[in-house]
């Protein structure tokens, strides 16, 4: 069963420059992704059938993308 309800995810970076590269990076992989202000991006992953799958596709993901650009700090701060 789908679920019904996507939680956003915030993401913020230490290094504000890379907000769209993070945001395109989830985009390709299907998630939805849009910058959120100051050094942060918001992600949610809508096909993921429960919302506690949805946040562990995004952590993932997010760790992934952090092992090519070390240079990077990102907290997921909801």
């Amino acid at each position: 069963m789908m679920q019904t309800a996507s939680a956003a995810m915030l993401i913020r970076l230490s290094e504000p420059d890379l907000v769209e590269d993070l945001c395109a990076n989830f985009r390709r992989a299907g998630f939805v992704a849009d910058s959120a202000g100051d050094s942060m991006a918001e992600v949610r992953r809508l096909d993921a059938p429960a919302l506690d799958q949805e946040k562990r596709e995004v952590e993932i993901h997010l760790r992934v993308w952090r092992a090519t650009h070390p240079e990077a700090i990102t907290d997921i701060i909801a």
